[in-house]
């Protein structure tokens, strides 16, 4: 009754395949139609969508082989841009504050200054400080090099007036090692690799049915998942975690770094010459030693000598230690695993150092624990954190611990502490907590309350309520009460927020006890585009920061450099570091701001962006890498494109006909691009958009094959030379003869 079996098929009334396969179905006999809801989860539509994401993939993998590098131009003088804060308080304030940072490029390095005033004392010259960096892009033996006030690192690091050299990479290393990826299935299964949520390669297995996957691993942390599919609709799927700790290096690999200069703090005003050294023992192993002495000569301090260790041992645990002597002894470990719990603790015991140890500490503990747990479809992320510091004469505790979460569209956060003070003759408690609610469920305005609860009196110690809305996209208004319970004292303050593309303005105004105080503050930045001789203004601080502007233009004589005359093509559009930028400037081109500095952006091309589609850039892809404090210029070619016709046929034993859908792939030999052109019905094939260069055609061979033919000649060299108005390539003919 349910089903027909012939020699050949196997036929089912439609009820059955709901019940067996999941496929509900309705049959329209009048129109003889069948209607199968989309299933997403049906094994061949999993496959078809696996098989158009692999050929975006492969598209986008042979569009990063057409890249060129542009070559990093040291600047010896220029750019520049300028921070600037303004403070003042015409209503029960005190005095009026003012900060300036400038930065540029002086002898190929970047400079920068910064310095504060104020409208009682004047420029406040202690408060003055200047750095000149310099970045040496191809040496492996020193790597930069910095003057003035410093920043030194190791187990002495400390902040200096004086003179830097290291061979620390500019930029933070991101690849840390290769990792070899393998497994044992079934023949014909399809492997696909994930890393952080990102298609980063697929595979099919053999015929003993391995697969096998090289992959870069990078610091931090990284979630890479297989997902296996079988030829039968079978599914299966392995997770991992690999964790790098940042403080480890490679294998074999040695960073130092040497400084010298004068230390002066209020506890402090010696000169001092440090060194570091550290050295990857293995990939999982980094051992490190530093070293400190103070160059004044009154002075009794010794020189001192530290050691470090951080041990990376299995998964996600990491652990470290360091070694003062006569000093102190600490060890810490960290233990992380995404999205279900990160731990963190660390135990240093310390001894009798008038230096190091002036207040006399015993030793010192810490435990912070977070988990972001999930409940259901809703997030409740818990936190923990424990410090003991032990003196002489007392002991102090301190625990923070609470949670926050959301449901719908109320948001909750609570923070509780607990502090003990143990001393020789009494001990102190206090504890306190402190919540904080909100919701966006009043559209046009968004409510905060906070409420503090002191546990130890039993009663309410202060309590808030703050209102904020929007106003025109650019201005923000906040409101808000607090009552302090303890001093029986109320607070209202008002705020205005403008946001705007020159500059960061914002009023505040409060009330305490009869006394009323309006504060004013003003930020921006202003940068100078020594390219265009142009001036810009912005509200986020460029200062140590790089920015790029995109000069696409029409190369004519296809040399790759903007010639004097050369038409300019300010409508390109491209993406550098995955952002379009923003048009400005007379001239109405792109900027790209807040960009590393010393680091290498890719720059992608939106070829539709260009009306002409005879225009084309001449690579799909660029590298650029970034000054700090001034606009690098990208220099983007573009170039009058070619054209390619001929003709694919099939030998006949009348002669030869043309055949469709035959596929044509036409190779750049330089670049290594494939452009793919499918043959219309009478054999022919046309395309618009190879750029000049030598170039390799031939017929798709897995195509041929496939229906048992090959092709005379098996493949076509040509040049596409650069010429006005773009090449002409004609006659690129192929003919296809059944396999001997």
């Amino acid at each position: 009754r349910d089903y027909i079996l012939t020699p050949t098929d196997l036929f089912f009334r439609i009820p059955v395949y709901d019940s067996l396969f999941r496929m509900k179905m309705a049959f329209n006999f009048s129109g003889l139609k069948i209607y199968l809801p989309l299933n997403k989860d049906f094994p061949a539509y999993q496959k078809l969508a696996r098989k158009l994401t692999h050929q975006e993939f492969m598209a986008s993998s042979a569009l990063k082989k057409d890249l060129l590098r542009l070559p990093y131009k040291r600047v010896l003088f220029g750019g520049g841009v300028a921070d600037w804060a303004i403070t003042a308080s015409p209503i029960g304030g005190g005095g009026h504050y003012g900060s300036l940072s400038l930065g540029g490029m002086a002898l190929g390095g970047d400079l920068t200054m910064d310095g504060t005033a104020n409208s009682m004392t004047g420029f406040q010259a202690d408060q003055f400080r200047y750095r000149w960096h310099y970045y040496f892009n191809n040496n492996e033996y020193i790597t930069q090099v910095e003057a003035g006030n410093i920043n030194t690192t190791g187990y002495f690091g400390r902040s200096l007036k004086g003179a830097l050299i290291t061979n620390k990479p500019q930029v933070e290393r991101r690849y840390f090692q290769s990792l070899n990826i393998s497994g044992h299935l079934q023949e014909g299964w399809e492997v696909e690799l994930y890393i952080n949520d990102r298609l980063t390669d697929f595979a099919y297995t053999d015929q003993n049915g391995d697969y096998n996957f090289l992959i870069d691993i990078i610091y931090g942390s990284s979630r890479i998942v297989l997902k296996m599919y079988g030829p039968n609709g079978e599914l299966q799927t392995e997770e991992r975690f690999v964790s790098v700790p940042f403080n480890l290096i490679p294998r074999n690999n040695i960073e130092y770094s040497l400084a010298a200069g004068n230390s002066r703090t209020q506890l402090n005003n010696r000169k001092y010459a440090q060194g570091s050294v550290y050295y990857g023992v293995l990939n999982s192993l980094t051992i490190g030693f530093s070293s400190e002495a103070s160059l004044t000569q009154e002075d009794k301090e010794k020189p001192s000598i530290a050691g470090e260790a951080t041990f990376h041992p299995m998964g996600n645990l990491t652990l470290s230690s360091n070694y003062l002597p006569h000093a102190s002894l600490g060890f810490a470990f960290n233990f992380n695993q995404p999205s279900i719990i990160g731990i963190n603790g660390n135990y240093i015991t310390y001894s009798e150092n008038p230096v190091r140890n002036r207040l006399g500490q015993i030793n010192k503990m810490m435990l912070s624990i977070s988990s972001p747990l999930k409940i259901g479809r809703n997030h409740l992320g818990l936190r923990c954190h424990l410090s003991i510091d032990k003196y002489p004469t007392y002991t102090f505790i301190n625990m923070n611990y609470g949670f926050s979460s959301s449901f719908y569209r109320f948001y909750i956060n609570y923070m509780g502490n607990y502090k003990i003070g143990k001393y020789q003759t009494r001990t102190d408690r206090e504890i306190t907590s402190q919540c904080i609610f909100s919701t966006s469920f009043v559209n046009f305005i968004r409510p905060q309350f906070r409420v503090n609860y002191n546990h130890r009196r039993k009663e309410l110690s202060a309590y808030g309520v703050y209102l904020t809305k929007r106003v025109f996209k650019i201005n923000q208004i906040s409101v808000s009460f607090e009552r302090n319970m303890v001093t029986k004292s109320n607070l209202v303050m008002i705020s205005f927020n403008m946001f705007t593309d020159f500059a960061d303005f914002s009023t505040k105004s409060y009330t305490t006890e009869g006394q009323t105080v309006v504060s004013e503050i003003q930020r921006g930045s202003i940068r100078y585009d020594q390219e265009t001789t142009s001036i810009r203004f912005d509200r986020k601080n460029g200062l140590g920061f790089g920015s790029a502007v995109a000069r696409p233009f029409l190369d004519a004589n296809y040399n790759g450099i903007l010639d004097r005359g050369e038409q300019s093509l300010p409508d390109l559009r491209v993406r550098v570091g995955g952002s379009y930028g923003i048009k400005s400037g007379r001239q109405k081109l792109y900027y790209y701001d807040g960009l590393r500095p010393y680091d290498e952006y890719t720059v992608t091309i939106d070829p539709y962006s260009l009306d002409n589609p005879q225009l084309r850039p001449a690579h799909e892809s660029f590298s650029v890498t970034v000054n700090p404090n001034t606009v690098t210029e990208i220099a983007i070619p573009v170039v009058t494109a070619g054209e390619i016709t001929g003709k694919v046929d099939r030998r006949i034993p009348d002669g030869k006909v043309g055949v469709g859908g035959i596929k044509v792939v036409v190779v750049n030999e330089g670049t290594g691009k494939e452009t793919e052109i499918t043959t219309f019905n009478n054999g022919e094939y046309y395309f618009l958009g190879l750029v000049p260069g030598m170039y390799k055609a031939s017929p798709r061979t897995e195509q041929l094959s496939k229906y048992g033919y090959a092709c005379d000649p098996p493949s076509i060299s040509f040049q596409v030379k650069t010429v006005e108005g773009g090449d002409y390539i004609e006659n690129v003919n192929f003919l296809i003869v059944p396999k001997q």
